[in-house]
């Protein structure tokens, strides 16, 4: 998507490229990476299809519908396919992002917000469930 990344001692770095690319991928033994690569391909200069992951569709919600929604609701455009979703990048605004009780959602909205004034996620508190400092850290990070 025009991040570089590199692994040295352990750690893994990942740095921002001039843009983010529209991709096809198949993400079906990375699909728990969906929401975030979605959140960034919103911002993409090309659409964007993601497949092989039609299964995420039973996680703590179904994470394709969700996704979908919350984007469109900021003014996005995505389609849900039965294995996967299509974004095309369009100019977001603010407003409600909904966890649906899922961190990777929720997080999903907070890299949204990143880069879109007013975005609200209504409980990134469900980020608990895979690091508990998440709120705080991110709340240290914005200011």
């Amino acid at each position: 998507m025009g991040a570089h990344a590199s692994r040295r001692a352990g750690a893994l770095t990942v740095t921002a490229g001039e843009r983010i690319a529209g991709v096809d991928l198949d993400l079906s033994a990375a699909s728990e990476l969906t929401p975030t690569l979605f959140a960034l391909a919103a911002f993409a200069d090309a659409p964007t299809t993601f497949h092989g992951i039609g299964h995420i569709r039973g996680h703590e919600t179904d994470r394709i519908a969700a996704l979908v929604d919350n984007l469109r609701a900021l003014g996005g455009e995505a389609e849900e396919r039965e294995d996967g979703i299509h974004i095309v990048p369009r100019p977001l605004h603010g407003g409600v992002w909904r966890a649906h009780h899922d961190h990777r959602i929720a997080t999903a909205g907070a890299v949204i917000g990143l880069r879109v004034p007013g975005v609200v996620v209504d409980d990134i508190g469900t980020t608990a469930k895979t690091m508990p400092e998440f709120p705080q850290l991110w709340a240290d990070l914005l200011a």
